[in-house]
This record gives C-alpha cells, sequence and structure tokens, in this order.
C-alpha cells in the first residue's frame, strides 16, 4: 500500500484541462494567424506550445492553483492565470531570444498568449460556476459526525474550494448510535459512504467512543478525517502538516513561502554585489572626506539586533565625531521619539560637516550593502535596532524583529525622521510583516529611489 500523501491535495484532472485548453488556444491561434496571413506554422511552431504549457503548469503549481484545497475565487483564478502567462511568455520571448530564431512570429506568439490566458480563465470560471451548481460526477459521499455549527462551517469552507464532497448523512456528537458498534457498523455498511468526517469538537479523539470509531472506519476500509479544533490567532496563519508519525499544526506570523523567500535572497544578493560595484567610486571618494574632516575609523561599527534578536555587526559610514557615543547620555532630553524607545534629534551636534551631507542623501548606509552578502541584513525589511533599545522592548515589540532587518523598508519610505512616535514604527513594520510579498518588496524599492531624490524625512 503507498503511504506517500505528498499529491493527495494535487487536482491531477485539472492540469490536464488546463494543457487541453492550451493546446487548444494554441491551435486557434494557428488558424486566426493563417486566415490574416495565409500562412500555417502549426507544426514549425510547436515548440512554441511545449515550453509554454511546461512554464504555465509549473508557474500554476507554484501558486497553488492545482491544489484542491485552495480556495476557488474568480478574482483569483484570473489573477494567477495571467500571471502564469506572463511569466510563461516572458521565458518564450527568452528562449527565441537565445535560440535566435529569426522566423518566430510575433503575431502569432501574441495571438497564442491571449488565448491561452483566456480559454484557461474562461474554463476555470465555468468549472467552478458547475461546482457551486453540483453539477457533474466525481463527488466524495461523506458522513459527518459532529454539532450543527460545525458542519455549517465545514460545508461552507468546501463549497470554496475545488474539493467534490457530499454530507449524505449528518450524525450528531451526542446521537447514541454513536456508542453502539454494531448499530454504527449497520450505519456505515447500509450509507455506502466513500468517508467519514470527524469533528474533534465531538471529544477527545483519545475517548472510547472517537476510538471505536476510528478502529471500525479501519475494518471496514473507510477513510476517516479528523477536523481540528484548533485555536484562531489574530495575526497568525497556520497550517497542517507531519512530523515523522505525528500530525503537527504550526502557526506562524511570517511567510513560509519558500519559493519567493528563496528568490528575495537571490535579489538580495544579485543587487548588492552589483550595487557595490557601480557605487564603489562614489563610496572610496566618501571615505577620503570622512578622513580629510575629522580623525577617526571611516566605517562605524555597532551592534544590532537581527532577526529573532541575533546579533550581527552594522556597516555605516561614520557621519559623527569619534566621541560621539559617549555624549548621547547628555543629549537624551532633545530626543524627538516618544518613550525615548529610538533616539532622534534636530540639529545633531555629534554629526560632522561631511556626515550631514552623506546622511541627507543616505550615502552613509551604502556599506549596509556587505551586510546583505553576509545574509545579516536584506534590501528590504523591518528597521534593525540597537542592542539597548532592544532592552526596552515590551513583547509585542518583539514581532518587528521576526524576519530579517532591511536597509529600507516602511519605515523609511513613509517619512524616516518625519516619524516620531515608536508605535507608529512598529505599526509599518508589522504592516510589512502581515503584507509581505516579492511584489510589495519591488514597490519599496522603487517607492525608496523616489524618497532618497525627494529627501523626503531625511534627517
Amino acid at each position: 500500500m503507498n503511504r506517500k500523501n505528498n499529491t493527495a491535495d494535487f487536482d491531477m484532472a485539472q492540469m490536464l484541462a488546463d494543457n487541453i485548453l492550451i493546446f487548444l488556444a494554441y491551435e486557434l491561434s494557428c488558424l486566426i494567424y493563417g486566415f490574416i496571413t495565409r500562412r500555417n506554422l502549426f507544426g514549425s511552431h510547436f515548440w512554441l506550445l511545449v515550453i509554454f504549457a511546461v512554464i504555465f503548469t509549473l508557474t500554476m503549481s507554484i501558486t497553488r492553483m492545482y491544489n484542491l484545497s485552495t480556495f476557488y475565487y474568480t478574482d483569483r483564478i484570473i489573477k494567477n492565470t495571467i500571471i502564469a502567462v506572463i511569466i510563461s511568455g516572458m521565458s518564450l520571448s527568452t528562449a527565441i531570444f537565445l535560440y535566435k530564431s529569426v522566423e518566430s512570429s510575433r503575431l502569432l506568439f501574441a495571438l497564442f498568449c491571449v488565448t491561452s490566458c483566456a480559454s484557461v480563465s474562461i474554463g476555470r470560471v465555468v468549472k467552478r460556476i458547475l461546482r457551486s451548481a453540483k453539477i457533474g460526477n466525481g463527488y466524495t459521499h461523506v458522513i459527518f459526525i459532529g454539532n450543527e455549527s460545525e458542519l455549517q462551517r465545514f460545508v461552507n469552507y468546501i463549497e470554496k474550494t475545488a474539493i467534490k464532497i457530499k454530507v449524505d448523512r449528518h450524525i450528531d456528537a451526542d446521537d447514541p448510535v454513536l456508542l453502539n458498534t454494531g448499530e454504527l457498523n449497520e450505519l456505515l455498511i447500509r450509507e455506502t459512504a466513500n468517508e467519514v468526517i470527524l469533528a474533534s469538537n465531538s471529544g477527545d479523539l483519545r475517548s472510547e467512543r472517537n476510538r471505536g470509531i476510528l478502529e471500525l472506519c479501519e475494518r471496514l476500509g473507510t477513510t476517516v478525517r479528523v477536523i481540528m479544533d484548533i485555536c484562531e490567532m489574530p495575526n497568525s496563519y497556520h497550517f497542517v502538516s507531519s512530523l515523522g508519525p505525528y500530525p503537527v499544526v504550526t502557526y506562524h506570523s511570517v511567510s513560509f513561502d519558500k519559493v519567493q523567500l528563496f528568490i528575495k535572497s537571490i535579489i538580495d544578493i544579485i543587487m548588492a554585489a552589483v550595487g557595490l560595484v557601480i557605487v564603489s567610486p562614489l563610496m572610496l571618494i566618501t571615505a577620503v572626506c570622512i578622513k580629510l574632516e575629522t580623525p577617526g575609523p571611516v566605517f562605524f561599527k555597532q551592534q544590532r539586533a537581527g532577526r529573532n534578536g541575533k546579533i550581527f555587526i552594522i556597516y555605516k559610514f561614520r557621519s559623527m565625531y569619534s566621541d560621539a557615543e559617549d555624549r548621547k547620555e547628555e543629549l537624551k532630553s532633545q530626543n524627538k521619539i516618544k518613550d525615548g524607545m529610538m533616539f532622534k534629534m534636530d540639529e545633531d551636534p555629534r554629526i560632522t560637516k561631511v556626515g550631514a551631507f552623506i546622511r541627507r542623501n543616505s550615502i552613509d548606509e551604502l556599506p549596509q550593502l556587505i551586510n546583505v552578502l553576509k545574509r545579516d541584513m536584506s534590501l528590504v525589511g523591518t528597521r534593525p535596532p540597537t542592542l539597548d533599545e532592544v532592552k526596552k522592548y515590551a513583547p509585542e515589540h518583539w514581532r518587528r524583529i521576526s524576519i530579517m532587518p532591511g536597509i529600507t523598508g516602511m519605515w523609511q519610505v513613509s517619512g524616516r525622521s518625519a516619524i516620531v512616535d515608536f508605535e507608529e514604527v512598529v505599526s509599518l513594520d508589522n504592516k510589512y510583516i502581515d503584507n509581505w510579498s516579492l511584489g510589495l518588496d519591488i514597490s519599496i524599492l522603487f517607492r525608496t529611489v523616489g524618497v532618497l531624490i525627494s529627501r523626503y524625512g531625511a534627517n
């Protein structure tokens, strides 16, 4: 018996349907192209179909569009289909460029992308409509054991997915039939159900009654699915997986998207390396100016709290006199940040003339590209706090350092020094954590460029 369940929720039928629709879209595109140009490119350009279909399928898999348990809203279907078509189309364009195919038809290529997007989207939306109307075969017939509210909640969620389930019989958690193994055995045989859904609110799964239900279903070969009555956390997502033989519910408030996180790391490393090469002349000039103005090191090194409080050394160009840290205590009364959770002040006397210029233009931050290469920081993230700041944190403040800190982030593009309320900084960082995606990172990077040009919020 195959005990591997990695593909238990994979919708093979949907994947085949998408590829059939892509093939039909290619054939339709060739017919339209032939009608317009009087040329037949079906066979000679068949490789376009193959490359497109493979990349399209992989992209849809990554976005969980072949997972039966994914909520299939119409806007999600159309959005992810468009994204898959764009990625597949860009990959095709790259293949055409590398292959140097001068005979490739741009018109056919464009027609194929448009018809593919339209056909797959329409096909999935139609399937969603038929699914809502419960039209079609292949439904799993189940007996649901649990109270009425849990049943309604279960049915409501199922209706939003591609899972084809029909509840043939509802047995209340207090029904005496559950206490009689013989009577329950006859009921399961009589109903000819494919599966039993057991809500965990019907009692402890290790109780004698529920143990008897599980053992009876095992003898009959009837699949049992247990709905776990888990805690709902306001700022956390959760997913169910397994750790060896143990079912595990994982709660997390940070992204677990391995693909996007991997791409983010690659982007960080490439852009940091390229950035250091590009700005190296500017960094050399800055170093010389700092050294000529005041004695002391070129770089300012300080311990900061990174991901989950891990301490690392941050690098910046020195913008203050060498005794700046010693003079900080006497200036605390002029701190603009409420509650003293961070230190910011206007016209800080510790800042040198060169320091004021490089701060105003954010040149002092350039050495942090080294931190990005060392993987202490990311290009985009939350502001890395000092160790003194972390000592003052309340428990709710720690969440902002649950991810890798960044050179730029929501705080930097929302006002920087213009923001004088630490709780607002925390709110912006938590907003970034809750809504993180590669798209958000790219948006913040573009907004950072605008902030640097306008110098908005610069200290």
